[in-house]
């Protein structure tokens, strides 16, 4: 699934049903992962066994055991979701954000004084789009609440998919 790709779906679904469905800011993205946390997981520290996360278990993170790795992609309420009921949000498909990348974004609102839901630099400025959550073929480190990599947005790949924000 390309970014494109997610984008037409949005504009798609919202004609579709005469209302608004987008894909989330990356500050948005992170704080529905978090979930009220502050650790790198919504889990706690770690992500202690692939029973939390499906990702790629030969790549445990901080040293722990080695876990299961799926090799795919698992029904979406196959892992327990977090405190906010919202599952996969680390593993299983890497998910598209809305926000152009930019390296420096977070610490340009740092430097102002606050992070108020950063959209990211202008399109002008930069191309590639934020991906976040990690995937089924990802290590542990990738899947942090705040790993913020990102791709190109025709690039279609079957570890990227997208979650939707419906604006009421």
């Amino acid at each position: 699934m390309s970014w494109n790709d997610a984008i037409a779906y949005c504009e798609w679904l919202s004609k579709k049903h005469s209302r608004t469905f987008r894909l989330p800011t990356e500050a948005e993205w992170e704080y529905a992962c978090r979930a009220g946390t502050t650790t790198p997981f919504n889990t706690g520290e770690n992500i202690t066994t692939t029973d939390q996360a499906n990702y790629n278990g030969d790549f445990p993170y901080s040293n722990n055991k080695k876990g299961v790795w799926r090799k795919n992609t698992v029904a979406v309420d196959s892992l327990k979701p977090n405190k906010w009921g919202l599952y996969n949000m680390h593993g299983n498909v890497w998910e598209w954000c809305d926000d152009v990348y930019s390296i420096i974004s977070y610490d340009e609102c740092k430097a102002k004084g606050f992070v108020e839901n950063p959209g990211g630099p202008v399109p002008e400025t930069g191309s590639c789009r934020v991906i976040r959550g990690g995937g089924w073929g990802s290590s542990a480190e990738y899947c942090r609440s705040a790993c913020r990599p990102d791709d190109a947005p025709d690039r279609r790949n079957d570890t990227v998919g997208f979650r939707l924000v419906f604006v009421p």
